[in-house]
Protein backbone atom coordinates (compact mmCIF):
# COMPACT_ATOMS: atom_id res chain seq x y z
CA UNK A 1 0.00 0.00 0.00
CA UNK A 2 1.71 3.23 -1.20
CA UNK A 3 0.77 6.87 -0.91
CA UNK A 4 0.53 6.85 -4.87
CA UNK A 5 -2.36 5.22 -5.12
CA UNK A 6 -6.33 6.84 -4.84
CA UNK A 7 -8.98 5.11 -2.89
CA UNK A 8 -11.90 5.93 -5.01
CA UNK A 9 -14.62 3.16 -4.10
CA UNK A 10 -15.47 1.81 -0.76
CA UNK A 11 -17.80 -0.43 0.07
CA UNK A 12 -19.31 -0.89 3.91
CA UNK A 13 -21.09 -4.17 4.24
CA UNK A 14 -24.56 -4.23 6.26
CA UNK A 15 -24.77 -7.13 8.02
CA UNK A 16 -27.64 -7.65 10.66
CA UNK A 17 -26.48 -7.88 14.23
CA UNK A 18 -24.11 -5.26 13.22
CA UNK A 19 -22.69 -2.57 15.55
CA UNK A 20 -23.84 0.33 14.36
CA UNK A 21 -20.59 2.09 14.87
CA UNK A 22 -18.29 -0.01 13.36
CA UNK A 23 -20.57 1.18 10.05
CA UNK A 24 -21.05 5.05 10.18
CA UNK A 25 -17.61 5.57 11.97
CA UNK A 26 -15.19 4.63 9.00
CA UNK A 27 -18.05 6.41 6.92
CA UNK A 28 -17.94 9.57 8.66
CA UNK A 29 -13.86 9.83 8.67
CA UNK A 30 -13.32 8.90 5.21
CA UNK A 31 -16.05 11.34 4.01
CA UNK A 32 -14.62 14.29 6.39
CA UNK A 33 -10.84 13.29 4.56
CA UNK A 34 -12.52 13.27 1.24
CA UNK A 35 -13.78 16.63 2.18
CA UNK A 36 -11.29 18.02 2.98
CA UNK A 37 -8.75 17.20 0.48
CA UNK A 38 -11.50 18.32 -2.39
CA UNK A 39 -11.53 21.86 -0.63
CA UNK A 40 -7.47 21.64 -0.73
CA UNK A 41 -7.66 20.45 -4.44
CA UNK A 42 -10.90 21.25 -6.21
CA UNK A 43 -10.31 18.84 -9.25
CA UNK A 44 -9.78 15.42 -6.66
CA UNK A 45 -12.26 13.19 -7.86
CA UNK A 46 -15.03 12.62 -5.06
CA UNK A 47 -14.62 8.99 -3.64
CA UNK A 48 -17.67 6.69 -3.85
CA UNK A 49 -18.58 4.96 -0.41
CA UNK A 50 -21.74 2.57 -0.73
CA UNK A 51 -23.12 0.46 1.90
CA UNK A 52 -24.39 -2.72 0.59
CA UNK A 53 -26.25 -5.50 1.97
CA UNK A 54 -27.34 -8.65 1.05
CA UNK A 55 -30.54 -8.06 -0.82
CA UNK A 56 -30.15 -3.91 -0.75
CA UNK A 57 -33.13 -3.88 1.79
CA UNK A 58 -32.83 -2.39 5.18
CA UNK A 59 -30.81 -3.79 7.53
CA UNK A 60 -31.55 -3.69 11.54
CA UNK A 61 -28.40 -3.25 13.65
CA UNK A 62 -28.03 -4.22 17.34
CA UNK A 63 -30.14 -1.32 19.26
CA UNK A 64 -32.71 -1.07 16.66
CA UNK A 65 -30.78 1.10 14.55
CA UNK A 66 -31.97 0.54 10.91
CA UNK A 67 -29.04 0.95 8.57
CA UNK A 68 -30.38 1.94 4.86
CA UNK A 69 -28.04 0.39 1.88
CA UNK A 70 -27.22 1.63 -1.37
CA UNK A 71 -27.61 -0.94 -3.25
CA UNK A 72 -27.29 -5.16 -3.26
CA UNK A 73 -24.19 -6.45 -2.76
CA UNK A 74 -24.09 -8.46 -5.89
CA UNK A 75 -24.12 -5.19 -7.64
CA UNK A 76 -20.74 -3.80 -6.50
CA UNK A 77 -18.41 -5.15 -9.05
CA UNK A 78 -15.14 -3.13 -8.04
CA UNK A 79 -13.64 -1.68 -5.09
CA UNK A 80 -10.90 -0.33 -3.52
CA UNK A 81 -11.75 -0.69 0.55
CA UNK A 82 -14.20 -3.18 1.78
CA UNK A 83 -15.01 -2.44 5.77
CA UNK A 84 -16.83 -5.33 7.25
CA UNK A 85 -18.64 -4.20 10.45
CA UNK A 86 -18.56 -5.79 13.97
CA UNK A 87 -21.29 -8.39 15.15
CA UNK A 88 -22.84 -8.45 18.84
CA UNK A 89 -22.67 -11.49 20.06
CA UNK A 90 -21.19 -14.99 18.38
CA UNK A 91 -21.11 -14.53 14.31
CA UNK A 92 -21.45 -17.90 13.61
CA UNK A 93 -24.84 -18.09 13.13
CA UNK A 94 -24.48 -14.75 10.87
CA UNK A 95 -21.95 -16.31 8.86
CA UNK A 96 -23.53 -19.56 7.98
CA UNK A 97 -26.63 -17.63 6.82
CA UNK A 98 -24.91 -15.63 4.48
CA UNK A 99 -22.38 -18.13 2.52
CA UNK A 100 -22.46 -15.53 -0.40
CA UNK A 101 -20.46 -13.06 1.38
CA UNK A 102 -17.48 -15.00 2.14
CA UNK A 103 -17.12 -15.92 -1.70
CA UNK A 104 -17.92 -12.08 -2.43
CA UNK A 105 -14.33 -11.21 -0.14
CA UNK A 106 -12.78 -13.59 -1.50
CA UNK A 107 -13.89 -12.37 -5.01
CA UNK A 108 -12.44 -9.26 -4.27
CA UNK A 109 -9.77 -9.56 -2.54
CA UNK A 110 -8.38 -11.74 -5.30
CA UNK A 111 -9.13 -8.68 -7.48
CA UNK A 112 -6.54 -6.40 -5.39
CA UNK A 113 -9.44 -4.47 -2.87
CA UNK A 114 -8.49 -3.55 0.93
CA UNK A 115 -10.12 -5.85 3.38
CA UNK A 116 -10.69 -4.48 7.25
CA UNK A 117 -12.49 -6.32 9.76
CA UNK A 118 -13.96 -5.13 12.80
CA UNK A 119 -14.15 -7.44 16.34
CA UNK A 120 -15.73 -10.62 15.40
CA UNK A 121 -16.62 -9.56 11.64
CA UNK A 122 -12.64 -11.07 11.28
CA UNK A 123 -14.22 -14.41 11.39
CA UNK A 124 -15.71 -13.47 7.98
CA UNK A 125 -12.50 -13.07 7.24
CA UNK A 126 -11.00 -16.11 8.94
CA UNK A 127 -14.18 -18.30 6.75
CA UNK A 128 -12.68 -16.98 3.61
CA UNK A 129 -9.17 -18.83 4.48
CA UNK A 130 -7.75 -15.52 3.29
CA UNK A 131 -5.89 -15.60 7.10
CA UNK A 132 -4.80 -19.27 7.04
CA UNK A 133 -1.06 -19.43 9.33
CA UNK A 134 -1.24 -15.21 8.90
CA UNK A 135 -1.60 -13.41 12.09
CA UNK A 136 -5.21 -12.07 12.77
CA UNK A 137 -6.94 -10.66 15.78
CA UNK A 138 -10.76 -9.98 17.35
CA UNK A 139 -12.22 -9.15 19.97
CA UNK A 140 -10.63 -10.47 23.44
CA UNK A 141 -14.57 -11.63 24.29
CA UNK A 142 -14.24 -13.78 21.39
CA UNK A 143 -10.66 -15.27 21.66
CA UNK A 144 -10.90 -18.49 22.97
CA UNK A 145 -13.88 -19.44 20.57
CA UNK A 146 -11.98 -17.94 17.49
CA UNK A 147 -8.82 -20.51 18.64
CA UNK A 148 -11.16 -23.20 18.38
CA UNK A 149 -12.83 -22.36 15.44
CA UNK A 150 -9.49 -21.21 13.22
CA UNK A 151 -6.69 -22.94 14.44
CA UNK A 152 -4.93 -22.36 11.39
CA UNK A 153 -5.05 -18.45 12.29
CA UNK A 154 -2.34 -16.87 14.32
CA UNK A 155 -4.11 -15.06 16.57
CA UNK A 156 -2.61 -12.41 17.93
CA UNK A 157 -3.95 -11.46 21.16
CA UNK A 158 -1.98 -9.08 22.43
CA UNK A 159 -2.45 -6.68 19.39
CA UNK A 160 -5.72 -4.59 19.08
CA UNK A 161 -4.67 -4.14 15.24
CA UNK A 162 -2.63 -6.73 12.59
CA UNK A 163 -2.04 -6.43 9.24
CA UNK A 164 -0.79 -9.02 6.83
CA UNK A 165 -0.67 -7.78 2.95
CA UNK A 166 -4.24 -6.40 2.06
CA UNK A 167 -5.80 -7.63 5.09
CA UNK A 168 -6.29 -5.63 8.15
CA UNK A 169 -8.00 -6.96 11.47
CA UNK A 170 -9.21 -4.40 14.07
CA UNK A 171 -9.80 -6.06 17.28
CA UNK A 172 -12.23 -3.26 18.77
CA UNK A 173 -14.15 -0.51 17.90
CA UNK A 174 -11.41 2.51 19.00
CA UNK A 175 -8.85 0.30 16.72
CA UNK A 176 -10.81 1.05 13.80
CA UNK A 177 -10.42 4.81 14.25
CA UNK A 178 -6.69 4.56 14.47
CA UNK A 179 -6.78 2.49 11.45
CA UNK A 180 -8.65 4.72 9.49
CA UNK A 181 -6.42 7.39 9.96
CA UNK A 182 -3.75 5.05 8.60
CA UNK A 183 -5.54 4.39 5.54
CA UNK A 184 -6.44 8.65 5.27
CA UNK A 185 -2.80 8.94 5.17
CA UNK A 186 -1.75 6.68 2.99
CA UNK A 187 -4.07 7.78 0.78
CA UNK A 188 -4.64 11.43 1.09
CA UNK A 189 -2.07 12.84 3.07
CA UNK A 190 -0.70 13.88 7.05
CA UNK A 191 -1.98 17.04 7.10
CA UNK A 192 -5.37 15.71 6.50
CA UNK A 193 -4.37 12.69 9.18
CA UNK A 194 -3.88 14.71 11.41
CA UNK A 195 -7.22 16.98 10.85
CA UNK A 196 -9.04 13.83 11.23
CA UNK A 197 -7.17 12.71 14.02
CA UNK A 198 -8.24 16.08 16.11
CA UNK A 199 -12.02 15.61 15.10
CA UNK A 200 -12.57 12.28 16.01
CA UNK A 201 -9.76 11.01 18.20
CA UNK A 202 -8.07 13.53 19.75
CA UNK A 203 -7.03 11.82 22.60
CA UNK A 204 -4.58 9.00 20.47
CA UNK A 205 -0.93 9.64 20.56
CA UNK A 206 0.05 6.56 19.15
CA UNK A 207 0.23 5.75 15.46
CA UNK A 208 -1.04 2.89 13.68
CA UNK A 209 2.31 1.57 13.01
CA UNK A 210 3.10 1.71 16.90
CA UNK A 211 0.12 0.45 18.16
CA UNK A 212 0.54 -2.63 15.64
CA UNK A 213 4.13 -3.29 15.84
CA UNK A 214 4.64 -1.88 19.59
CA UNK A 215 1.71 -2.04 21.14
CA UNK A 216 2.63 -2.52 25.06
CA UNK A 217 1.18 -5.65 26.80
CA UNK A 218 0.67 -2.94 29.40
CA UNK A 219 -2.65 -1.66 27.18
CA UNK A 220 -3.69 -5.08 27.02
CA UNK A 221 -5.56 -6.76 29.67
CA UNK A 222 -8.94 -6.21 30.69
CA UNK A 223 -9.55 -4.39 33.93
CA UNK A 224 -12.07 -1.73 32.65
CA UNK A 225 -11.32 0.42 35.68
CA UNK A 226 -7.35 0.42 35.17
CA UNK A 227 -7.55 1.07 31.01
CA UNK A 228 -10.55 4.26 32.25
CA UNK A 229 -7.21 5.21 34.20
CA UNK A 230 -5.00 4.94 31.18
CA UNK A 231 -7.41 6.82 29.15
CA UNK A 232 -7.93 9.44 31.51
CA UNK A 233 -4.15 10.49 31.73
CA UNK A 234 -3.74 10.18 27.95
CA UNK A 235 -6.16 12.92 27.96
CA UNK A 236 -5.09 15.17 30.62
CA UNK A 237 -1.28 13.79 30.76
CA UNK A 238 -0.04 17.53 29.66
CA UNK A 239 -2.12 18.55 33.52
CA UNK A 240 -0.27 19.04 36.63
CA UNK A 241 -1.94 16.75 38.85
CA UNK A 242 -1.02 14.27 41.66
CA UNK A 243 -2.32 10.65 41.14
CA UNK A 244 -3.10 10.42 44.96
CA UNK A 245 -6.40 12.32 42.89
CA UNK A 246 -6.14 9.94 40.34
CA UNK A 247 -6.80 7.14 42.46
CA UNK A 248 -9.70 9.03 44.15
CA UNK A 249 -11.68 9.43 41.28
CA UNK A 250 -11.46 5.57 40.91
CA UNK A 251 -12.31 5.20 44.02
CA UNK A 252 -9.06 3.34 45.21
CA UNK A 253 -6.70 4.49 47.56
CA UNK A 254 -3.10 5.50 46.08
CA UNK A 255 -1.93 2.38 47.38
CA UNK A 256 -4.35 0.21 45.68
CA UNK A 257 -4.56 1.97 42.53
CA UNK A 258 -0.62 1.12 42.48
CA UNK A 259 -1.23 -2.55 42.87
CA UNK A 260 -3.85 -2.63 40.38
CA UNK A 261 -2.01 -0.78 37.73
CA UNK A 262 1.42 -2.81 38.36
CA UNK A 263 -1.05 -5.83 38.27
CA UNK A 264 -2.78 -5.37 35.15
CA UNK A 265 -0.16 -3.37 33.30
CA UNK A 266 3.11 -3.99 34.37
CA UNK A 267 4.13 -0.62 35.04
CA UNK A 268 3.60 1.96 37.89
CA UNK A 269 1.03 4.79 37.33
CA UNK A 270 3.96 7.21 37.26
CA UNK A 271 6.01 4.86 34.71
CA UNK A 272 3.25 4.65 32.27
CA UNK A 273 2.42 8.73 32.62
CA UNK A 274 6.15 9.15 32.01
CA UNK A 275 5.98 7.37 28.91
CA UNK A 276 3.38 9.15 27.48
CA UNK A 277 4.74 12.55 28.17
CA UNK A 278 8.18 11.50 26.40
CA UNK A 279 6.73 9.58 23.78
CA UNK A 280 4.72 12.73 22.78
CA UNK A 281 7.82 15.04 23.26
CA UNK A 282 9.39 12.52 21.19
CA UNK A 283 6.69 13.84 18.42
CA UNK A 284 6.96 16.90 19.50
CA UNK A 285 11.11 17.24 18.77
CA UNK A 286 10.82 15.40 15.43
CA UNK A 287 7.77 17.65 13.91
CA UNK A 288 7.61 20.93 15.71
CA UNK A 289 10.50 23.43 16.16
CA UNK A 290 9.55 24.07 19.78
CA UNK A 291 12.17 24.97 22.05
CA UNK A 292 13.02 22.40 24.98
CA UNK A 293 11.68 24.24 27.65
CA UNK A 294 8.30 24.73 25.43
CA UNK A 295 8.21 21.14 24.77
CA UNK A 296 8.38 20.38 28.34
CA UNK A 297 5.90 22.52 29.46
CA UNK A 298 3.27 21.14 26.70
CA UNK A 299 3.74 17.36 28.49
CA UNK A 300 3.40 18.07 31.89
CA UNK A 301 7.04 19.22 33.08
CA UNK A 302 7.27 21.90 35.18
CA UNK A 303 11.28 21.86 35.14
CA UNK A 304 13.14 21.75 32.08
CA UNK A 305 16.25 20.08 33.88
CA UNK A 306 14.21 17.35 35.45
CA UNK A 307 12.39 16.58 31.83
CA UNK A 308 15.72 16.84 29.87
CA UNK A 309 17.59 13.95 32.35
CA UNK A 310 14.38 12.01 32.48
CA UNK A 311 14.49 11.73 28.57
CA UNK A 312 18.10 11.11 28.75
CA UNK A 313 17.31 8.02 31.18
CA UNK A 314 14.44 6.74 28.90
CA UNK A 315 15.73 7.19 25.39
CA UNK A 316 19.66 7.33 25.56
CA UNK A 317 20.01 10.36 23.85
CA UNK A 318 19.52 14.17 25.61
CA UNK A 319 16.08 16.01 23.64
CA UNK A 320 18.53 17.73 21.45
CA UNK A 321 21.13 14.64 20.19
CA UNK A 322 17.07 12.67 19.62
CA UNK A 323 16.00 15.57 17.65
CA UNK A 324 19.34 15.98 15.77
CA UNK A 325 19.15 12.54 14.91
CA UNK A 326 15.19 12.35 13.66
CA UNK A 327 15.23 15.10 11.58
CA UNK A 328 18.32 13.78 9.82
CA UNK A 329 16.08 10.78 9.14
CA UNK A 330 13.56 12.73 7.87
CA UNK A 331 15.75 13.98 4.85
CA UNK A 332 17.34 10.04 4.18
CA UNK A 333 16.45 8.24 0.86
CA UNK A 334 16.10 4.50 1.31
CA UNK A 335 16.83 2.62 -1.59
CA UNK A 336 15.14 -0.66 -1.55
Amino acid sequence: MTKERQMKHVTVLAIPRALGTSITLPIEMLNAADAIMRIQSPSHSKMEIEIASIDGNPVEMTGGIEIRPHKKLALIESTDLVMIPALWGNPKPVIRQYPFIIKWIKKHHENGALICATGTGCCFLAETGLLDYKPATTHWYYFKQFKKNYPRVKLETKRFITSTGNLFCAGRINSITNLMIHFIEQFYNHDIARQIEQHFAHEIKQSYESIFYSFDEESVHHDETIIQAQQWMLRNYPNDFKLHSVAEQFDMSLRTFNRRFKLATGSTPLEYLQKIRIGTAKDLLQESNLGISEISAKVGFTDPSYFASLFKRRVSLSPREYRKLVRAKLFSVTTI
